[in-house]
């Protein structure tokens, strides 16, 4: 994954490096949830089967290469992509993905917010979580206060917040 947002947390140097694509994103998405990434899927993947958080966001998928063999079920729908072919989907229903292509798969994934869903909705759950994550940041700051210099070596014991930090520089 490379990511260019997550949980409003903006990937400065990779927007740097895909300057158009965020621009169409920012003009394409007007209420985007602040998630936006290119997966890449290596043949012979299997991502098991799995639900999102919650319905109040779509994703969006615009296929770009290695699509040959790969096939995404959403629900009881089996989706083979196209290249070029945006398609949108709930991803809050069961989905899982193979991939038994030669080639490495590469999707630009968006999350939108549900359309269903008013501005003043979106306002107050947009709130909600960046309340969440903040809760989340000073529970962790506090655990690593508590940790001794060993304890923050172990990569078994980084937070939420460090994982996403270390993804920055991949």
């Amino acid at each position: 994954v490379l990511y260019l947002f997550l949980n409003h947390k903006v990937f400065e140097e990779n927007i740097a490096n895909f300057p158009k694509t965020v621009a169409a994103i920012k003009e394409c998405f007007p209420r985007h949830y602040t998630h936006a990434f290119f997966s890449a899927l290596t043949p012979g993947s299997h991502i098991m089967k799995h639900t999102g958080p919650s319905n109040r966001m779509l994703r969006v998928w615009l296929p770009l290469c290695g699509l040959e063999g790969f096939r995404l079920r959403v629900g009881d729908t089996i989706v083979k992509p196209t290249a070029g072919k945006c398609f949108v989907w709930d991803h809050s229903y069961e989905h899982e993905a193979w991939h038994e292509g030669s080639e490495t798969r590469v999707v630009l994934i968006e999350d939108v917010w549900h359309p269903d869903l008013s501005d003043a909705e979106v306002k107050f759950l947009g709130t909600l979580q960046n309340c969440r994550l903040r809760a989340g940041r000073h529970l962790a700051e506090m655990a690593q206060a508590e940790q001794s210099g060993n304890d923050k070596a172990n990569p078994e014991n980084d937070t939420y917040f460090e994982i996403i930090e270390k993804a920055r520089h991949w």
